[in-house]
């Protein structure tokens, strides 16, 4: 659990350098992205945002009349993103999501899950896949790659956590919770190439 806590305190002190880099206007690739899942899920639809950051995904959303909360782990970025959206923001580790079952439409979880080690990751989209309602939606966005490790950040003496996954390592994964892929893409972005998966829950 210490790289939880070593990710929270990371993105808390990086918040500032964070959103000077990444708070602008959500790249063109997610916003086709976002609007599959708000046309598939409906105006009336729920969604949830694990991973929400600063807010710059969850203001696209709210802009498009969309019904979204919010979830992150740091503090930091849920202070910051308080300014930038009106929804809910919770504090909450995306391994131990406080939502009932079968309670969302569609999940949002761009650029988050990479921060946690693969063997945490399976029980993440597991909670994710529970808080959905049957043939709900997952947009989910990783980097592409094979490595696990620590890596310098925006700010000096500061780490992140990464885990990178090749596209067949990952639908495997999704495919063994229980989420049917009905779309792939790759795209680049910040020196990185990124895999974008479309999926339901069975």
């Amino acid at each position: 659990m210490n790289t939880f806590k070593e990710m929270q305190t990371a993105y808390d002190q990086m918040v500032f350098e964070y959103a000077k880099t990444n708070h602008f206007k959500m790249p063109e690739n997610l916003v086709v992205l976002a609007q599959e899942l708000i046309q598939y899920i409906g105006q009336n639809g729920h969604i949830v945002e694990v991973g929400c950051g600063t807010g710059r995904d969850m203001s696209w959303f709210e802009a498009q009349n969309a019904n979204i909360i919010g979830i992150d782990l740091s503090m930091g970025m849920l202070t910051y993103a308080r300014k930038e959206v009106r929804g809910n923001l919770v504090s909450m580790n995306m391994r131990y999501l406080g939502f009932c079952n079968d309670y969302f439409d569609g999940a949002w979880c761009c650029a988050s899950l990479l921060h946690l080690p693969k063997n945490e990751a399976v029980y993440a989209l597991q909670e994710i896949k529970r808080v959905l309602k049957s043939s709900g939606m997952l947009v989910l966005s990783v980097q592409k790659g094979t490595n696990e490790s620590w890596e310098d950040s925006y700010v000096p003496n500061v780490k992140r956590f990464f885990a990178r996954y090749q596209s067949e390592e990952m639908k495997d994964i999704l495919s063994n919770i229980g989420f049917s892929i009905h779309k792939l893409n790759s795209s680049l972005a910040i020196n990185r190439e990124w895999l974008s998966f479309v999926c339901t829950a069975k």
